[in-house]
């Protein structure tokens, strides 16, 4: 499969879980207490992080498709790591049950074996990813949304006792459900380890990898939230709920970047330096006509879509929607630099830095801004460090990378005439599957 159709299949998926969990956020919210939804939120929006901040995807992905190991040996090894870090969580799960009484202990409990099937799936599924297999990936990855949406529904639907636990404990057994594709495409991953011995090398190699890109996954992490938490400490917490909602509309346009990196990702990292080069400059050009199309239309619209969305109450997230439709497209290629910085070069590094950049300048500009223009401020703060940590990560890469500043941006014949021959090469596809 091809870079451009498998963004187009990695587009469609995130669509369709972005739909998911739109409808899970409805059932839950319609059907628990406030504060019953507001506990089960947390707890799954903790775990997810902590499964994704301390699971070695990045590594397999790097160690499979750049540095060309045996698959099978880098799962092996993932999953040992992983069941390690599996058993250290449900540990601490347990000891929160045992020294905190009542309900807390129990969600905490739960949260504790939450986090082993987070924490092994992203893992494991670096590899798939490493292997340039989208749609087995997206399978994986969106597998334990629907069960989860299955067995909430059957629980907060069909049973009296609604609860946070309840929701917690359907959500929990759904995420280890959603590791039964493992069982049958695996086979051979979850045997190397009866079979082989480690190898010191390859667990370091992954140990170190990882201690890096988990630490630039918090900060990432930190980077897309800390706006929103100046907002409530320094403006209001109504100003954080219209914040929330530009943020939410702003944040859909990165769908179309996300997915052309994640389409190519194993080649970036499998290619020789000047092909990965080449094709990172292509995704950059791609994502920057793709978004600020889309960002031009959202600026537009932002008025009367705020107030469809989300009710009129929320008409003042226009202004700093239309700002941040700014910072988005400039931050758009940050994923697919990130790929080469990360899977090419193998330096993770280089984007913990780039996110502790954008980080430092959020928070001084917010400091400044948010104060004196509110939640505008801070949206103008976020474009702020978007501009300088991108122009940095644009930098970085003509310096390392075989490539001209021209590459990035000049639209050329061949890029405009890839869309008319995806959407042929789609129509023959979807003839074959209909005869």
């Amino acid at each position: 499969m091809g870079i451009a159709a498998g963004s187009l299949v990695a587009l469609l998926f995130r669509f369709g879980s972005t739909f998911l969990w739109a409808v899970i956020g409805v059932l839950t919210a319609r059907t628990l207490p406030v504060e019953d939804r507001g506990a089960y939120a947390s707890a799954v929006v903790f775990t997810s992080a902590v499964g994704g901040i301390t699971s070695l995807g990045a590594a397999t992905g790097y160690f499979v498709a750049n540095r060309k190991t045996d698959p099978a040996e880098v799962a092996g090894h993932a999953l040992v790591l992983s069941l390690v870090a599996s058993a250290v969580s449900a540990l601490c799960g347990a000891a929160v049950w045992l020294l905190v009484p009542g309900e807390i202990g129990r969600l905490g409990l739960l949260a504790g074996l939450l986090m082993p099937p987070n924490i092994i799936r992203n893992s494991l599924n670096g590899v798939v990813l490493g292997q340039g297999r989208l749609v087995r990936f997206n399978l994986v990855a969106n597998l334990p949304v629907v069960i989860g949406f299955v067995l909430l529904a059957l629980v907060l639907l069909g049973w009296s006792r609604r609860t946070a636990e309840a929701a917690l404990a359907a959500w929990t057994v759904a995420q280890y459900l959603g590791l039964l594709p493992f069982l049958h495409w695996g086979r051979s991953w979850l045997l190397w380890p009866l079979r082989h011995r480690p190898r010191r090398d390859l667990v370091t190699g992954l140990l170190r990898f990882t201690a890096v890109s988990g630490l630039a996954g918090v900060v990432g992490l930190l980077n897309y939230r800390v706006d929103l938490l100046l907002v409530v400490s320094l403006d209001s917490r109504e100003g954080a709920g219209i914040y929330a909602s530009a943020i939410a509309g702003a944040e859909a346009l990165w769908l179309f970047s996300s997915s052309i990196a994640m389409a190519s990702f194993a080649r970036v990292g499998a290619e020789a330096r000047e092909e990965a080069a080449r094709i990172t400059a292509a995704g950059v050009r791609h994502t920057l006509l793709i978004v600020a199309a889309g960002a031009a239309v959202l600026a537009l619209v932002a008025p009367w879509a705020v107030v469809v969305l989300f009710g009129p109450d929320y008409r003042p997230a226009a202004l700093p929607l239309r700002v941040l439709c700014i910072g988005t497209l400039l931050y758009a290629p940050q994923s697919l630099l990130n790929n080469y910085f990360s899977n090419q070069l193998g330096r993770p590094a280089i984007t913990l830095v780039l996110g502790l950049t954008s980080l430092a300048i959020s928070v001084a500009a917010g400091l400044v801004l948010i104060p004196v223009y509110g939640f505008v401020g801070a949206a103008w703060a976020t474009t702020l460090s978007y501009l300088v940590s991108g122009f940095v990560a644009i930098g970085l890469f003509l310096w390392l990378a075989p490539a001209r500043w021209p590459d990035l941006w000049r639209l050329r014949r061949e890029d405009l005439a890839r869309y008319p021959r995806l959407a042929r090469e789609l129509a023959m596809r979807a003839r074959r599957v209909g005869g």
